[in-house]
This record gives structure tokens, C-alpha cells and sequence, in this order.
């Protein structure tokens, strides 16, 4: 080959990595995978509006994808299939090799058993050999902490691992399980007939909320922007995030999910 088309040959190879290098520092479009706490539907429903207007304020386009359980969803982020993750702080520490946490929304998680209103349930010790629904068997405040509690108590019981909040919820309403295990912000967004066959047995300790954490091959000055957009996002549509149990955002780093005592098993 002459020098001609050796030069040739090198200027498309470096406009071929610039341009792979380009597509990688900007994505057209960013996944957003939410933690199935309620149906698919419901998460589309809900945060739709948010995304979009996270979209305009960011400039990146940026769609929803979720998961049909709790246990896919941990499946997939442990793969890294999402270029963008809400999930709970449990979870986070376990998968943040991948993912490294920017932003969280105001207040605290806190874990709650619920029971049947009007039940055969009154109090703690009545839970004693019976069936009780969890999300998942790594869902931090809705699982793993009344699980410990319980057995901190001497009181043993049956686990069933149904999937979602929703679906706990709905069971221990319907009188499928004697109680369940959820959080207070999927709790306070159940539709009012399903909350008022329900009552919450026990309340959790306070931990960090769920964590937004971006892949960790994502550009920073991307993620910065991100970050900034979705602080804005309370003043632009308040409503739409109230009805996800927003009251706002704030910046979040790894070093706040992984000092002592931050989240609390």
C-alpha cells in the first residue's frame, strides 16, 4: 500500500474511534431501571411525566425500564443492563462496583409490617407460625429488617416472596398472609380501598432513601447534569412527583451509602 492510502486507511480508523468514543461519552438515550415495587403499569403511569421532564431539563432522553419482580430487576442490575438505576440502598451496596450513587430523594426510608384491619392480628407476638409476604429476600426496610426483628423476638414464622409491594399489600388485604412487609412510601401511594383494609403493625428503624446511581462508565459531566436537572425537577412539576412520594432531591455519593451506620439492617 502507498503512503497515499496508508494515510487514507489511518484517518478513517481515527474518525471510526472518534466516533465510537463520541456515542460512548454522549448516549442518545439513557435506560432507567426502577425497582418493581408496584406493577408495571402503575410505574409506567407514575413516572412517565417525571422522565420526560428529566429529559428536557437534561438534554438526554431518558426511558423507563423495570422489571416483572424485585428478583429480575436485582438479576439485571447485577448485570448492568441499565444505563441508569433507582434502587434500594441494600441492593446498592451490594452492586456498587457497577453503579455509583448521585442523587436521592428528601427523607428517610422506613420499613413497616402491615396486617389485615379487623384481622386475627393485634399485636406482634400473634404472628407467631404464620405466613407473612415480603417483596424480596433483599428488599432492605421491607424484608431483611422485619425479618431480623422478628427473629430478634424469638418469633418464628414462614417467609413467602411474592414479588413487589403491590403484591403484598393486596395479599394481606385479600386475607392471603397474616401480615406483609412494604415501606411507607408504597404504602401511602395504595389506592385508598386497599389501605383501608390495612393497618401498620410496626414501624422500622430510618435509613437512607433509595439512592439514583449511574453506571460507572458513564461520563461525570454527564452525570453531573443529570444530577442537576433532577434537583430542578420539584419546581417544575411538584404534582407529578408528590404522586411518586417526592417531596424533593438532593446530591448523594457513594461515601453517604457506605459510612457506618448510614443504612441500617
Amino acid at each position: 500500500m502507498d503512503r497515499a492510502g496508508r494515510m487514507t486507511g489511518l484517518m478513517i480508523l481515527l474518525a471510526g474511534w472518534a466516533g465510537a468514543a463520541h456515542a460512548l461519552a454522549a448516549p442518545r438515550v439513557l435506560t432507567l431501571g426502577v425497582v418493581p415495587q408496584m406493577s408495571p403499569w402503575t410505574l409506567a403511569r407514575l413516572w412517565t411525566p417525571v422522565l420526560q421532564a428529566w429529559s428536557a431539563a437534561s438534554g438526554t432522553r431518558i426511558v423507563l425500564r423495570t422489571a416483572p419482580t424485585i428478583r429480575r430487576f436485582e438479576h439485571r442490575v447485577a448485570q448492568g443492563d441499565y444505563a441508569l438505576v433507582y434502587l434500594n440502598p441494600g441492593d446498592y451496596l451490594r452492586y456498587r462496583g457497577l453503579y455509583r450513587a448521585f442523587a436521592r430523594g428528601r427523607g428517610w426510608l422506613q420499613g413497616i409490617l402491615v396486617v389485615r384491619r379487623g384481622g386475627p392480628v393485634s399485636r406482634i407476638a400473634d404472628l407467631a407460625h404464620r405466613v407473612i409476604a415480603f417483596p424480596a429476600r433483599h428488599a432492605l426496610a421491607a424484608s431483611v429488617q422485619p425479618r431480623r426483628f422478628l427473629r430478634a423476638r424469638d418469633i418464628p414464622f414462614q417467609a413467602r416472596y411474592v414479588g413487589s409491594h403491590d403484591a403484598v399489600y393486596r395479599g394481606v388485604a385479600a386475607g392471603l398472609f397474616a401480615a406483609g412487609g412494604g415501606v411507607r412510601q408504597t404504602y401511602g401511594l395504595l389506592p385508598a380501598p386497599v389501605r383501608s383494609r390495612l393497618r401498620v403493625l410496626w414501624t422500622g428503624p430510618k435509613s437512607l432513601p433509595h439512592p439514583f446511581a449511574a453506571r460507572r462508565t458513564l461520563p461525570a459531566p454527564l452525570v453531573r447534569r443529570l444530577a442537576a436537572a433532577l434537583l430542578r425537577l420539584p419546581r417544575a412539576i411538584p404534582g407529578a412527583l408528590r404522586r411518586l412520594g417526592f417531596s424533593g432531591f438532593e446530591l448523594a455519593s457513594d461515601r453517604d451509602y457506605t459510612r457506618p451506620g448510614a443504612v441500617t439492617y
